[in-house]
């Protein structure tokens, strides 16, 4: 009878875990993402199902990677402690400490009013507290601006953010795109200006990448106040190291210009790069194109892909970043598609050793190392029956134990998955159909 209760608690156990499904976020575009250590963090975008006012949202939420996943219900999880505004077309990044993410420009709101809400550039989320501030710097800190891309040098702590847009709810009738590069000094809080000598035209939606020897390529995006796509083959280089700017251009195939995609730097330097448009909303043919920075000069190439079935749909304003072996895409706008729902799931992954489209993430597991001692052995003189009784005897104690201790785990996750799919499902009536969409 115990075994049979018991099976029935199991089984009581699987319905509770697939009533408790993760959470379902809202489609966006023009996101910010950061990876902490087994966290992958989003925050805000720009989405028609806001649930506030504006459509850019305040919203954080992550994805634990320390387990194994299918794309068709990622375990994302919300952050209680929103964003102070509505967020978009932003850039994050992490301290070297780990403890804080910095988010930085971007178009910022009011999410209750959608009215401008701009303080200031730069912001700090501290993940011990889940507080948000302004930082006091020093030196002379930027002005706004969004579309732009920067990164972050862990090993002097120095973030570079090139370009970018002027708002123009700034007061100008027209968008003024920018050329300069500054630099942040997490470590003193100090803001200052990179070089101007040879710097690249005023550039938006381009991707950056640093390299071991840091040099930061710059690649593709619209530039001037055209917003005319560059030459993606023409490659804009920035070394860190002695604040110089230059230009290659690469070898290889001759790939198609596009803004608004996506890169990812592999362990052998090579940089990955997906999806964007041509011009505003021009498909492109390849979306996916490898950049070999370990020969010079540096050459592209078009990988032969596998499970095109699993492939991502023409999206650009979307995030990629590289976890292991892993390229994970996550959200972006579908410009073929004018109904957001059918832009779900939003994730794909990219095995990027041997460039297949997977639907399961399987986190690489650390090997498990015992220090196993053998017992001595001794004569032992003992009555037979008396430990067949006193095994018997706690065996059954040992079922009663297990079966109430497990009824008590039982308990427990019932009401907390109860819970949050009481929240999922308050959330989810919350979103709006296709057809109560307001263009």
């Amino acid at each position: 009878m115990i075994i049979n209760n018991l099976k029935k608690i199991l089984l009581l156990i699987i319905l509770l875990i697939e009533i408790g499904q993760s959470l379902v976020p809202v489609e966006r575009n023009a996101h910010s993402s950061v990876l902490v250590d087994k966290k992958l963090f989003f925050f805000g975008g720009y989405s028609g199902h806001s649930l506030k006012t504006s459509k850019n949202l305040d919203q954080i939420i992550y994805l634990d990677i320390s387990k194994p996943f299918n794309t068709a219900n990622p375990p994302f999880e919300e952050i209680s402690k929103t964003i102070p505004f509505g967020s978009s077309f932003a850039t994050a990044f992490l301290s070297p400490q780990k403890n804080i993410i910095y988010l930085f420009g971007g178009i910022v709101k009011d999410v209750n009013t959608d009215l401008d809400s701009f303080k200031s550039v730069l912001y700090s989320y501290n993940l011990e507290t889940n507080e948000w501030t302004i930082p006091t710097t020093n030196g002379i800190a930027p002005g706004r601006r969004r579309e732009m891309n920067g990164v972050i040098n862990n090993k002097t702590g120095k973030f570079y953010v090139f370009g970018g847009a002027i708002d123009p709810e700034t007061g100008s009738q027209n968008i003024k795109v920018l050329n300069d590069m500054n630099i942040f000094d997490t470590i003193s809080l100090t803001w200052s200006k990179g070089s101007s000598i040879y710097a690249p035209l005023p550039r938006v939606d381009f991707t950056t990448t640093l390299l071991s020897n840091g040099i930061i390529v710059f690649i593709g995006g619209r530039e001037t106040n055209n917003f005319v796509d560059v030459d993606i083959n023409q490659l804009v280089l920035y070394d860190t190291t002695i604040d110089k700017w230059s230009s290659m251009m690469a070898r290889g195939v001759i790939l198609e210009n596009r803004n608004s995609h996506s890169a990812v730097l592999t362990p052998d330097e090579r940089i990955i790069i997906f999806g964007g448009c041509k011009g505003m909303n021009e498909t492109i043919l390849n979306q996916l194109a490898v950049l070999d920075t370990k020969t010079y000069p540096y050459e592209w190439s078009i990988p032969q892909v596998s499970a095109l079935n699993s492939a991502p749909p023409t999206i650009y304003f979307h995030s990629a970043t590289l976890i292991e072996n892993y390229m994970f895409i996550n959200f972006g706008n579908n410009y073929q598609i004018n109904n957001p729902e059918l832009q779900r799931p939003f994730f794909y992954i990219l095995d990027v050793r041997n460039f297949t489209w997977v639907t399961q993430f399987e986190p690489e597991q650390l090997p498990v190392t015992t220090n196993s001692v053998t017992p001595i052995a001794t004569a032992t003189i003992t009555n037979t029956s008396s430990t067949n009784l006193t095994a018997e005897k706690s065996g059954q104690i040992g079922i009663i134990l297990g079966a109430v201790g497990l009824s008590v785990v039982i308990i427990t996750v019932a009401g907390f998955l109860g819970y949050k799919f009481y929240k999922k499902q308050k959330y989810n009536r919350a979103i709006p159909t296709a057809g109560e969409i307001q263009s």
